[in-house]
């Protein structure tokens, strides 16, 4: 799943009131894997000198370190 496609679960489960911690943690996890897979392909499109497409990913993973650092200070009532 694609982090920005995390971030709109994220928000809408918040936004309904049905964001639970097993979902917290399931989104943590998804969001973590999609920022991995995105910094091995900033690597490879550096290593290529793909500038375009370079500060577009380099968003992408601004937005999901964004939302991991969100959900990483949630707290459990």
């Amino acid at each position: 799943m694609s982090c920005s496609s995390i971030k709109h679960q994220f928000e809408e489960l918040k936004d309904q009131n049905q964001l639970t911690f097993n979902w917290a943690v399931q989104l943590y996890n998804d969001l973590q894997g999609s920022l991995d897979a995105h910094k091995m392909e900033l690597q490879e499109l550096q290593n290529k000198g793909e500038r375009n497409t370079i500060e577009h990913l380099k968003n992408h993973i601004k937005d999901g370190e964004q939302l991991l650092a969100q959900i990483n200070s949630m707290t459990v009532h």
